[in-house]
């Protein structure tokens, strides 16, 4: 039995056929479970999709956020993020925030697999008991190389003609060659798939009233549409705005590249502790603080080994 939950190979002569890309269709809706193994969080999430009605949505912790992102609403689209804020005053208040698309940073819908015409057919083997395709795409970016693999079954082809892809697992591995090691892993486990949605699934709550972000607009977008740093394998800058904001607020200057590598690193672990953290819907709130380019072992080192609570602001 422990052979199904491990990737196992199957015969040459069953590899030897190149399939087409999988197609997941115009729509679909998906369930599964974000893993962030640096940052140990495991989080829920499901997700619908239109790209004919340029809408998608997606609620992380069982819906208690929910994004939305709307391209039809005119005239560059508006993302949505509605869930449970707590402040010094407040505490597990519902709230709207939108964020306006712009002319050269227009809202599209957000997808929760990843785009496979980028990526190259690799073999076919058996995944949690599944015959998959794994597919792959390897990208490189300054001194990051991103590797990012997706396990996909086929279906034969139905009474309709046709095919139905379903995603299994979805995992990349960033490795940084300034610092011989890697800087970035974690992966996704779809639960649930289909190609049905209704268009209900992306209407707002009534008598929903949303409002602007507060404060500086450099980590709305990651706020209002956190998948898109998961699924997207092109860089999309949202990392690299925030930890130089960080670096200005702070007063940050490193030794060296290989120390700015390394602070990023733990940057970028610390935002998205901080940013799951907050889609649990607790009685308190986190954010970014002077702690938040340190390492673990040096959190641990500087509050007496204590729960890793120091990279934060903690609001309660």
């Amino acid at each position: 039995m422990w052979a199904c939950f491990f990737p196992v190979a199957v015969p040459a002569s069953q590899r030897k056929v190149v399939p087409s890309p999988p197609d997941f269709g115009s729509s679909y809706h998906v369930k599964g479970v974000i893993s962030l193994p640096y940052s140990e969080i495991k989080e829920p999430f499901e997700a619908w999709i239109d790209l004919a009605a340029k809408s998608s949505r997606i609620d992380y912790y069982h819906g208690k956020v929910s994004t939305y992102q709307l391209a039809a609403e005119e005239p560059w689209g508006v993302s949505y993020k509605i869930g449970s804020e707590t402040t010094e005053i407040d505490k597990n208040v519902k709230r709207c925030f939108l964020v306006n698309g712009t002319k050269n940073e227009t809202v599209t819908p957000q997808a929760s697999l990843p785009d496979v015409q980028g990526f190259q057919f690799l073999r076919r083997e058996y995944y949690k008991c599944s015959l998959c395709e794994v597919w792959q795409n390897v990208t490189t970016v300054g001194n990051k190389k991103n590797t990012y693999t997706l396990w996909v079954t086929r279906s034969d082809t139905g009474a309709d003609g046709k095919e139905t892809n379903t995603p299994l697992h979805y995992e990349m591995m960033g490795y940084n060659t300034l610092l011989g090691s890697h800087y970035d892993k974690y992966w996704v486990d779809y639960k649930e798939f289909s190609t049905h949605v209704d268009p209900k699934d992306f209407s707002l709550p009534e008598a929903m009233s949303c409002e602007g972000f507060p404060g500086p607009g450099v980590e709305h977008h990651m706020l209002a549409n956190p998948m898109r740093d998961l699924i997207d394998t092109s860089a999309s800058g949202h990392l690299h705005n925030m930890f130089s904001h960080f670096k200005e607020k702070f007063q940050r200057q490193y030794s060296d590249e290989i120390e700015h590598e390394k602070r990023e690193k733990a940057f970028l672990h610390s935002l998205r502790f901080i940013h799951s953290t907050n889609r649990k819907g607790l009685s308190f709130s986190v954010g970014v603080n002077h702690f938040s380019d340190r390492t673990r072992s040096e959190l641990g080192i500087m509050t007496g080994r204590r729960k890793w609570l120091g990279c934060l602001s903690l609001w309660v």
